[in-house]
């Protein structure tokens, strides 16, 4: 067991050093078991058969492995902000900082909203920051670590996400909205370049990923249908991969090569005082909210218990967002519900496809993401809604997010209307005829209990028109084409594993391997709904389908002979 409890905020373990590390010293006042804060023998400890290993629904579960003894003491932050600014670089009246990842300024798997401690950085807006993230886990997912270790970390602490996060940035000047109002203020993160780790991991586990050995009702029991309809291409697993920075590739294997684009799964903003307040959502207890649900809990390890809000689900606050389009040159705006807004980022990809199907997309760490942050008025955009907003040099990017798909994209829908009509003037009739026409949505995220999409919008009105999804192969691409009268997630899930089968001759390789390698380039997107003039985009009268969705694999993936 741990011997020590962690009682101060920042926890970060292990990092950089071999070791466990946080701005706190250790407190040794109270012996550690599961009820005060200590990590469990067994994960999950209260459903754990210690002699079999088996949880009572059949899923596996994991030992703690051996710890590594407690450092005597590390600093708590802040850093000396001074001694973080780039002297030789200046613009105009803005500076430039350098935000260095250390205990002072990560956390593991919570955006941490204690309100005695200062942010992690103070800045203008205009001003640059060269940011350094780390690899999830504390730092501990790295080349060489098991499935086993793995699945503890994740499941050890009830609430943490698997991130690891740099920050918060506190923006001076970015302003709360009044209670009960829409946000008055945005952020806009410029991605100005990123420069990535030399490897990086892929991992998915025994519950997790879009088609799991052991997928779970919301009471926590197997889903023998879902086993039944689509089978587990592959056991829980971890794989490493070498990054070549130069050519901006990674070797899958022999014969295929990846091409990489980074890009941050997690870009985000404090959330505010009432998303924090809402109860955790816990599927199985049917007074647990789905449509407002809460992800923050109190913190373990950390005095007075400062709610923490979990890494994993994205949200108005952006998050894990998973978009692969936001990369270097792209623009994100995000909607400020703290004075301050509070930056975070992390969950750092090389590459990802538009589906993270098997849970994790090519997951490593950035010595570098440069970003210029500034600062946006709504009375001054008024296509800024409530919804983070993403720019790149041709497209607007609008969002949709809900625990159910199907509301996902009712969200969308409405959130990507409305953008049009504030963007460009348009009335309700003309803004439908605009997105129909340029209608160009992939699937985002479908492994994190939030699902998610997000509409490619051109940014200008004369656009031709953009091309249906793809219903068979072509030249470019393997693909695979499914539809469904009521259920977009079951139509992606048909289209993702029936791709899986199809792709896996021609490339070459297991179905397993398909499965790893979907999650890092495979495209999924929807197809253009049977929606006319007089649609309503009210949530109470949503579309209701049909749906489709064509998935696809490059044919560049293999290697020239």
């Amino acid at each position: 067991m741990v011997s020590i409890i962690l009682r101060k905020k920042r926890v970060l373990l292990p990092m950089l050093l071999l070791g466990i590390v946080g701005n706190a010293v250790a407190d040794t006042r109270a012996p550690v078991t599961p009820d005060n804060d200590g990590l469990p023998a067994w994960v999950p400890l209260e459903t754990c058969n210690q002699t079999s290993g088996k949880s009572t629904n059949g899923t596996p579960c994991y030992r703690q492995p051996a710890p590594i003894p407690f450092p005597n003491v590390m600093f708590k932050g802040p850093l000396y902000q001074p001694n973080m600014e780039v002297r030789t670089i200046k613009s105009g009246m803005n500076r430039t900082w350098i935000l260095p990842a250390s205990p002072a300024t990560t956390t593991w798997g919570f955006f941490d909203y204690s309100s005695d401690e200062p942010p992690a950085l103070e800045i203008a807006p205009g001003d640059s920051v060269a940011i350094e993230t780390v690899v999830a886990g504390g730092g501990q997912v790295v080349p060489g670590i098991t499935i086993d270790k793995l699945s503890y970390i994740n499941g050890a602490v009830n609430g943490r996400g698997p991130h690891t996060m740099t920050g918060p940035i506190k923006v001076n000047g970015a302003l709360a909205p009044q209670f009960g109002q829409r946000p008055v203020d945005f952020v806009a993160v410029h991605i100005n370049k990123i420069r990535m780790l030399s490897y990086a991991t892929n991992n998915s586990g025994d519950s997790a990923g879009l088609f799991p050995q052991y997928p779970l009702l919301p009471s926590g029991a197997v889903d023998t249908v879902s086993q039944m309809i689509w089978p587990n291409p592959r056991p829980a697993f971890i794989d490493s991969y070498y990054l070549d920075n130069e050519k901006m590739t990674a070797k899958f294997n022999d014969h295929i090569t990846i091409p990489l684009r980074p890009f941050p799964g997690v870009l985000a903003v404090a959330r505010s005082k009432e998303d924090i307040a809402l109860p955790y959502y816990d599927p199985s207890n049917s007074a647990s909210s789905s449509t407002s649900p809460g992800w923050c809990v109190p913190i373990p390890g950390i005095l007075n218990m400062p709610k923490g809000c979990d890494t994993k689900q994205p949200g108005p606050w952006g998050g894990n967002l998973d978009i692969p389009v936001m990369t270097a040159g792209s623009t994100t705006y995000l909607p400020v519900f703290e004075d301050g807004a509070m930056i975070w980022t992390g969950d750092s990809h090389a590459a990802q496809g538009n589906g993270e199907i098997d849970l994790d997309a090519l997951e490593t760490a950035y010595p570098e993401l440069n970003v210029t942050i500034d600062l946006v008025h709504t009375r001054d955009r008024p296509e800024l809604g409530e919804w983070p907003i993403i720019e790149t040099k041709k497209n607007w990017a609008t969002i949709g997010y809900d625990l159910n798909m199907n509301t996902a994209m009712q969200k969308l829908l409405q959130e990507t209307h409305r953008f049009i009509m504030a963007k460009y003037g348009l009335d309700d009739a003309a803004a439908t005829v605009y997105l129909m026409k340029h209608w160009d949505c992939p699937i985002s995220e479908v492994v994190d209990e939030v699902n998610g999409a997000y509409c490619l919008l051109p940014k200008t009105l004369r656009a031709p028109k953009s091309p249906d999804v793809l219903k068979q192969d072509s030249a470019k691409y393997w693909v695979s084409y499914q539809t469904h009268p009521s259920d977009l997630l079951t139509a992606m899930k048909n289209a993702a594993y029936e791709l899986i089968n199809h792709a896996s001759g021609p490339l070459g390789i297991s179905r397993g391997e398909t499965y790893t390698l979907a999650t890092f380039a495979m495209d999924c997107r929807i197809g253009r709904p049977n929606i006319a003039a007089g649609f309503s985009y009210s949530m109470s009268e949503p579309y209701s389908g049909p749906y489709a969705v064509s998935c696809r694999f490059p044919k560049s993936l293999l290697d020239k002979p």
